[in-house]
């Protein structure tokens, strides 16, 4: 390097006069050659600085991260500035005594760029989450001009994103830009600069000066000036819509912004950008109609802008001007979006002694300043261009959280609460971390509890309007959670997840202890307090085809195919085939239309459902012989069988070749069947007529009962059999009849013995008859025989008799009368009364009838007439009290049937009382006071 002026060489080292300033204490003796920069409104600015020092060794580390001041030399005689940190460092080289250096300088924004998280939010709004993620920077000042109240988010998540993509993102869903503001001073307290943010309403500040003329730039000017300002006009879309889908409401909520016609225009189709969000992105069509507003602002900013060139060294992006002394656009008002600076310091002779130099003098002199800037009118609303969302990363796995010591904590809908492994805080899940390294949220976002994240929909295989399955993630389970629309915000629980410590309840394969390869397959459930539930067994082995359902609750199970026992996932022996119901408690079986069992199989299940021929068979045959023998017993004067006819009206009623069939067609489909070799026939599909049982096997039926058996018909019980009927009692057989008794043979004989014990006929009220068609004997083989009457016997074959009346006797006979004897003695008259038995006087019980009428909800249908028939045939008829109710006395046991006329009162129905308690969209705080108030904790021991 050729010598030059020591003086001078001092003189550049010196920032006494200079027209560009650098100010940082992180190294002294840097001097600003010159400098390019660019600021933006929503975007970070950033200046290059080409620095020379008379030190080549400057340690370039404790640069990085400082702050650092640049001021220029101002028109008005003092200086602007612009503040941040030293975001890059470099060493460009040196030439002798003189080094060169080149800076970079942004905002505190820079920062967060450099720090990529996954932290989920709660229940705030974008404006909350925003200020708390700046907040762990205190190289940002931050000023809010917030005109508009945000929509509160359930959720707001940040998953690998840097900070300021997920602010960025943030400020731009809701329609928020922002702006830097300097200090306009050296002072080093403090950042120096100030992020606002602000929206579409807020107040647009003015600049300093205001005016900005319009000029040539020239050294022999006092003042700055534009020298270049032009308008330009670009197409841009006129509308914008949105919708969002709103699953707890079934709606779609949607919004429309529409921008003013201009008349001048030409006539275009409507350019509209419809965007269809992520569903529940919109709680009200306010918020909707919000955000279409915003963008399209943001998509009608470039319809007319102005790009200028100049010097004026107190423009600022965001802030307003007034351009004046323009031939055609005096007076407009404009707002910098965009500003690129250039400038040189004044560093006089020294530099050209530098070999190297990269300033271009041909464009810049020295301590000169030049810019370039994109600007919008005054008064356009400034909105930021939208920003996509990240879409999430396929699926993820979470654990299912809830309230501390409940088994289960869910919503109606089937939500529930989850928790990520890449959750931290005070609770994460096993093996992750409690340090958030966030200093303005040290409790994190992994509560472990009810309180974790949202509530997260479940998938189910089928859901609809109150049908669909139904099974909610327990607490502690492991699930599948897939993003609708890619939204990281918006998780659905897809599955199930099986794992360490929950395993499949029939795991096969290695390390099972299975004795099968998989067979087993189906659903077992569990109780609250981890119990075993219900299951669902498919088996699915060769030749062994089994399905089991069963219930822990008195042991009951059904289990069809091939029966085996089971434990666990074991397959146990063989127990048999076909159908087994078993159950430790009550089983009842109910058919409001009828019920058929059969021990008939069908070939191949090849039948309808109420196909009951043999039973109808056999009941035609039994009523045939019933009828035959009724016949008989009725020619021989014995007692009927009164109840053939309802033998007969049953058989009716499930005879499908007389009532027991449907009458026409079922939902529109033909009740009728095959018939003999035609494909479509037309024998019509069984059914009962009444809601009748009937049992039948082609084999045998026994019914057996260690203890006592019941078996009562209402009205008639006919008992036949073709062949014979046995009647066995072990100790005593008794038959009563409340009205006559007949027993009836019509081909062989009837006997009556007593091996032990007496034998005694009686008609306690009336006359007794003992015929024969020949002889009668009577017989006492070991004692005496009696015959006994109060008033007369008689004795009688053919025309002679003998007449025992009274205090006579009479013998009578149209021939001869002779009595053989070995001596005769005719003594004097002596007589005994006869000791006659005292018969029993039987009479029929009776009993009352209590009524009591009333509505389905329980009141009383007053003053109704009533008509009972009763067992024997008797009508009563009455009205029932004020209160529905009425009783009728001296009732004939047996069965009633009772007819209500509608009541002579008109019916009022309850009116519904309102629940003060009851809220339509209850809140996670309305949620917790319920707990809160309700819920208490069982104090109940079992011990």
């Amino acid at each position: 390097m050729e010598d030059f002026d020591v003086s001078a060489w001092l003189g550049l080292l010196s920032q006494t006069t200079r027209f560009i300033t650098l100010d940082t204490t992180a190294a002294d003796g840097l001097i600003v050659e010159r400098f390019e920069g660019r600021e933006a409104v929503n975007d970070d600015f950033r200046f290059e600085l080409d620095c020379v020092s008379a030190s080549a060794f400057i340690d370039l580390k404790p640069l990085v991260g400082q702050p650092v001041s640049v001021g220029i030399a101002t028109a008005a005689g003092g200086r602007r500035y612009w503040h941040g940190i030293i975001t890059h460092a470099a060493s460009l080289g040196a030439d002798g005594g003189l080094a060169r250096y080149r800076l970079d300088m942004q905002s505190g924004l820079a920062l967060l760029a450099l720090r990529r998280n996954a932290l989920i939010f709660q229940d705030r709004s974008a404006l909350d989450v925003v200020t708390q993620v700046l907040a762990d920077y205190p190289q940002l000042k931050v000023r809010t001009e917030v005109t508009t109240a945000l929509r509160t988010r359930p959720i707001c998540t940040q998953y690998r994103e840097t900070d300021l993509a997920f602010v960025q993102r943030l400020l731009g869903e809701e329609g928020l830009s922002y702006r830097f503001e300097h200090d306009q001073t050296s002072s080093d307290d403090g950042p120096g600069h100030t992020l606002v943010i602000f929206d579409t309403q807020a107040a647009q500040p003015t600049g300093a000066p205001a005016a900005v003329r319009f000029h040539r730039i020239d050294a022999t000017e006092q003042d700055d000036a534009v020298s270049v300002f032009s308008e330009r006009r670009q197409l841009v879309p006129d509308q914008v819509t949105t919708a969002s889908w709103k699953p707890d409401q079934v709606l779609s909520v949607a919004g429309t912004a529409q921008a003013p016609q201009d008349g001048n225009a030409p006539e275009l189709p409507s350019l509209d950008v419809f965007d269809a969000d992520r569903s529940g992105r919109f709680d009200t069509a306010a918020q909707a109609q919000h955000y279409a507003t915003h963008r399209l602002d943001a998509l009608r900013l470039p319809a007319r802008t102005f790009r200028g060139q100049g010097a004026v060294r107190t423009l600022e992006a965001g802030k307003s001007y007034v351009l004046t002394q323009h031939p055609d656009l005096s007076g407009q008002s404009f707002v910098p979006l965009t500003l690129d600076h250039v400038a040189t310091n004044n560093l006089g002779t020294a530099l050209p002694h530098l070999r190297g130099s990269q300033t271009d003098d041909r464009t810049l002199g020295k301590g000169s300043y030049r810019q370039q800037f994109d600007a919008v009118p005054a008064g356009t609303p400034i909105a930021p261009a939208h920003r996509d969302r990240p879409l999430a990363p396929g699926v993820q796995t979470a654990i299912v959280t809830g309230v501390p010591g409940d088994t289960l904590t869910g919503t109606r809908d089937h939500q529930v609460r989850v928790q990520f492994p890449w959750q931290r805080g005070t609770a994460p899940l096993p093996g992750g971390l409690t340090d958030t390294m966030s200093q303005h949220l040290p409790q994190g976002h992994a509560p472990g509890d009810h309180h974790s994240g949202t509530w997260v929909r479940v998938a189910e295989a089928s859901a609809g309007a109150h049908h669909g399955h139904s099974f909610v993630p327990r607490i502690g389970s492991e699930v599948l959670v897939e993003y609708a629309h890619g939204d990281i915000d918006h998780p659905v629980v897809v599955g199930q997840l099986y794992n360490g410590p929950a395993t499949p309840p029939f795991a096969a394969g290695e390390n099972s202890g299975a004795n099968h390869p998989g067979t087993l397959s189906g659903v077992q459930t569990q109780t609250l307090d981890g119990q075993n539930g219900s299951r669902w067994v498919l088996d699915d082995a060769s030749g062994q085809l089994r399905h089991s359902l069963n219930h822990s609750i008195a042991d009951s199970q059904l289990n069809l195919g091939y029966l085996i026992d089971q434990s666990g996932n074991t397959r146990g022996g063989y127990r048999g085939e076909g159908f087994e119901l078993i159950t430790a408690g009550w089983a009842v079986v109910r058919a409001g239309e009828g019920l058929l069992l059969s021990g008939t199989a069908r070939s191949q299940g090849q039948s309808t459902q109420m196909d009951a021929a043999e039973a109808i068979g056999q009941l035609k045959a039994a009523n045939a012989t019933a009828k035959r023998l009724d016949s008989a017993a009725t020619q021989a004067k014995a007692g009927g069988l009164a109840a053939n006819s309802a033998q007969t009206e049953f058989q009716q009623t499930i005879d499908p070749q007389q009532n027991g069939k449907y009458s026409g067609p079922v939902n529109g489909q033909a009740a009728s069947k095959p018939s003999g070799n035609q494909r479509s026939g037309g024998d019509p599909v069984e059914r009962f007529a009444q809601p009748a049982v009937l049992m039948e096997s082609p084999e045998s039926v026994a019914l057996t009962t260690p203890k006592s058996a019941a078996s009562f018909a209402g009205e008639h019980q006919h008992l036949t059999s073709q062949r014979d009927t046995h009647l066995a009692a072990g100790a005593t057989l008794a038959a009563v009849s409340g009205d006559s008794a007949s027993l009836y043979t019509a081909d062989g004989g009837m006997k009556i013995i007593a091996n032990h014990g007496p034998v005694s006929l009686e008609a306690h009220t009336d006359a007794m008859d003992i015929l024969a068609d020949q002889s009668v004997t009577v017989t006492s083989t070991t004692d005496s025989i009696q015959v006994l009457a109060k008033d007369k016997i008689v004795l009688q074959s053919g025309q002679s008799q003998i007449t025992l009346d009274g205090q006579n006797i009479t013998i009578a006979c149209p021939g001869n009368f002779t009595v053989k004897s070995g001596t005769h003695e005719w003594l004097g008259g002596e007589g005994q009364a006869a000791e006659l038995p005292v018969l029993p006087t039987g009479v029929t019980p009776l009993t009352s009838l209590k009524l009591d009428h009333r509505y389905h909800n329980d009141k009383a249908l007053p003053s109704a007439d009533y008509e009972a028939t009763l067992a024997d045939g008797s009508v009563r008829k009455g009205k029932l009290d004020v209160q529905g109710k009425a009783m009728i006395e001296n009732v004939p046991i047996g069965s009633a049937q009772v007819r209500f006329s509608p009541s002579g009162e008109p019916y009022h129905p309850d009116q519904p009382t309102s629940n003060p308690a009851y809220k339509a969209n209850a809140t996670q705080k309305d949620f917790d006071a319920a707990v809160a108030k309700y819920w208490k904790p069982s104090t109940d021991q079992i011990g």
